[in-house]
């Protein structure tokens, strides 16, 4: 089984290339014409195939393997474990669960690289790891040796990546330079819960208990420690903010708040000052409780033919994960027979050509809308 997994990721590494080529779009991808018919045909119905226990504990982080043609879907969990699902598009021997655990705290974010030969992963024990999928086993590249719950989300591509903490500061470390710390800065007085950085390169978003999303430009920080920054654009939300991630076309920047909103600023990243109002305001039911992880809403890391569309847990019953358009208006509420707890985090497959989406609960168990 073992073997099967990595020959999957092998393959597909293979194909792609190098990191920096340029991928194709596919004549079979899905535009916003056929969106709405893939959204509809999203099934949750069946538990044999569609729901799998993949970690002991309450899943923190999920991300999904880029192989357009199977489906690896990944979860870290409260405990430090890493659980992968590998599945095929038709039943196979070959699928199954594969346990790490590779941490000694909660892992937070799950990041593949373009080519699906490596996931990088952060965890509350203050270490980023790289799993290397051929060889199987994890790289430590940067850690704070430090006991203290600090690093956070969210991670970047590729060979390079942010890191926020919960003493409120963001670094980006290179790889490139054996784990140099290029940039280090006090952002916040609070912990900051997410960080994600923008197409262009040099705008970044942060958010998290200092009740304030604030968006940066990385181009006027001087890194001097008696020179505070200051932010490009801010809005005041009043409560604390789980998550705020940049869309693909980087227009869009979507926030997950504990005023139970899900908000949609559009241009932040040309904005200045403060933002008053958001673009789109979902109302939605944010409280999860103590023994649930916290929702944040995710992109499809994908456009179609313009469109752009994210995913979120939600509260509702009977168990329900919901697909946003960016005018806040509700495309599918995935339910059935399989979904039977809260899918506090969610994430797409990342292919054009159809639609999945993971979503992980309390109970370690991940289901696979398809």
């Amino acid at each position: 089984m073992q073997n099967s997994f990595v020959d999957i990721t092998k393959t597909y590494a293979t194909r792609q290339g190098s990191p920096n080529s340029v991928r194709n779009i596919s004549e079979n991808s899905i535009t916003s014409e056929t969106l709405q018919s893939n959204l509809d045909a999203l099934s949750v119905e069946d538990p044999d195939t569609s729901v799998a226990k993949v970690t002991p504990e309450r899943i923190y982080s999920v991300a999904c393997h880029p192989n357009p043609n199977h489906i690896i879907a990944c979860a870290g969990d409260k405990q430090g474990h890493l659980g992968v699902e590998a599945k095929q598009e038709e039943e196979s021997s070959s699928d199954g669960v594969h346990l790490f655990k590779p941490f000694n705290g909660a892992v937070s974010s799950l990041t593949w690289n373009q080519c699906g030969t490596s996931l990088l992963a952060a965890s509350y024990d203050g270490s980023v790891r790289s799993f290397d999928v051929e060889k199987q086993v994890f790289k430590e590249v940067f850690a704070t040796y430090s006991d203290d719950d600090i690093y956070k989300d969210k991670l970047g591509y590729g060979e390079c990546f942010f890191l926020s903490t919960s003493e409120g500061s963001v670094m980006h470390v290179d790889l490139r330079f054996k784990g140099k710390v290029t940039f280090d800065q006090t952002l916040s007085e609070s912990k900051i819960n997410s960080v994600s950085s923008h197409p262009n390169g040099y705008a970044i978003a942060t958010a998290g208990l200092s009740t304030v999303v604030q968006v940066w430009d990385l181009r006027t920080m001087t890194g001097s420690l008696s020179k505070k920054p200051k932010p490009l654009a801010w809005q005041n939300v009043g409560k604390s903010v789980n998550s705020a991630f940049f869309s693909p076309s980087g227009k869009r920047l979507l926030t997950t708040t504990m005023m139970d909103h899900l908000d949609i600023l559009e241009d932040a990243h040309l904005a200045s000052g403060l933002i008053k109002a958001p673009k789109t305001r979902i109302k939605h039911d944010n409280h999860t409780g103590r023994w649930l992880s916290t929702f944040m809403a995710r992109w499809h890391p994908a456009t179609f033919s313009g469109e752009e569309i994210f995913v979120s847990g939600s509260m509702n019953k009977p168990r329900t994960i919901e697909i946003f358009g960016v005018d806040g208006s509700l495309l599918r509420a995935i339910r059935g027979d399989a979904l039977t707890a809260v899918a506090s985090r969610c994430c797409f497959h990342p292919s054009t050509e159809k639609l999945i989406v993971i979503g992980g609960n309390s109970s370690g168990r991940l289901t696979i809308a398809r």
